[in-house]
């Protein structure tokens, strides 16, 4: 059966509900990311992000998807790609300008490399909140043509292992470049690993969890690495490396001015409701929507996880509750 809801392409495996504030920035950064690798490819447009989201997990749409593309040559194709890179398929023949477009923009970003994380933003003591949130959006602004690219890198490389499947080649899961290196030993940037949420630390923060990564999985053959697979987890991680101490500055002055009880309450609200957080008062929704948002947070936290390909049925995991496995999702084999 395939899937309606898919998170395959970009955060497959195990994954713990994110918070309110990164599962709906994540959304953004997605729906921008498509938005900018269909344009690159000349197919059409969503005029709104096709994703849904379930247990504050982000899944792409395949009803959404396919009516967006199911009238362009090559479309079926590329939303096929964008929900099952562990599958099979190809371009039809009469797709030629797509497959010249697909072919650039594989050698293009084979030679783009991912910059490095570079220094922790600093914030002055005191900063106008204001001017906090206009920094965050700036640099989110700024930085989201790495993970624009990131998203098309991974969907050209589902579109090619798909096509050697469909010649009967046998295309295994693979690491991404970077978790190779970890794993082989070599220098790597730890602000590329981490949960997809700007809540939780990158590896650059808690080294350890590296440390513990190799020991878990490290003993097991190494999959082959992908030059293209696995790049938007990595550019997705490594820019909430860059933001996330702005935010937390913006969330520190909210205490301090009364707005918020906890730092933390910050994450339990929706992006696009965060730049209240810079104001004089205490809006009127703030409380309420901290305490409802943190209670499903924790709720999901000890429910089943959906799977990452979901049916009409929409699978769970067995299991229920904490689970080792999230801290490892960042650097597993992607399909």
């Amino acid at each position: 059966m395939p899937p309606v809801l898919s998170r395959a392409l970009l955060l497959p495996g195990p994954l713990p509900p994110l918070s309110h504030f990164g599962v709906t920035l994540l959304r953004h950064v997605v729906g921008t990311g498509l938005r900018y690798g269909l344009f690159q490819l000349g197919l059409p447009m969503p005029e709104a992000p096709p994703v849904r989201m379930v247990r504050l997990r982000l899944y792409l749409d395949a009803g959404k998807l396919e009516a967006l593309l199911a009238e362009s040559t090559g479309g079926a194709e590329v939303a096929a790609a964008l929900l099952d890179p562990g599958g099979a398929g190809s371009l039809p023949l009469g797709a030629r300008s797509f497959s010249s477009a697909a072919a650039f923009h594989r050698v293009r970003l084979r030679f783009t490399r991912l910059a490095a994380s570079g220094r922790t933003p600093t914030v002055a003591p005191g900063a106008d909140p204001a001017q906090l949130w206009q920094r965050f959006s700036t640099d989110l602004s700024r930085l989201l043509p790495l993970t624009n690219d990131a998203l098309l890198a991974d969907l050209l490389a589902s579109l090619h292992r798909r096509r050697r499947r469909a010649r009967g080649e046998t295309v295994p899961p693979v690491l991404s470049r970077a978790a190779g290196k970890l794993f082989s030993g070599r220098r790597v940037d730890l602000a590329r690993f981490g949960l997809p949420d700007p809540l939780a630390d990158s590896w650059a923060q808690s080294p350890a969890l590296a440390e513990a990564a190799r020991r878990a999985l490290g003993s097991q053959p190494l999959p082959p690495s992908d030059r293209l697979r696995g790049r938007f987890r990595e550019a997705y991680r490594s820019i909430l490396s860059r933001l996330a101490p702005l935010y937390r500055a913006l969330t520190d002055g909210a205490v301090q001015r009364g707005i918020l009880a906890d730092p933390e309450d910050a994450f339990f609200i929706p992006f696009d409701l965060a730049g209240d957080l810079a104001g004089s008062h205490r809006p009127g929704w703030l409380e309420g929507a901290v305490r409802n948002n943190r209670a499903e947070h924790d709720n999901l936290r000890r429910a089943a996880e959906p799977l990452e390909l979901l049916t009409a049925q929409q699978e769970m995991t067995a299991t229920s509750g904490e689970r080792e496995e999230w801290n490892w999702g960042p650097v597993l084999p992607l399909p």
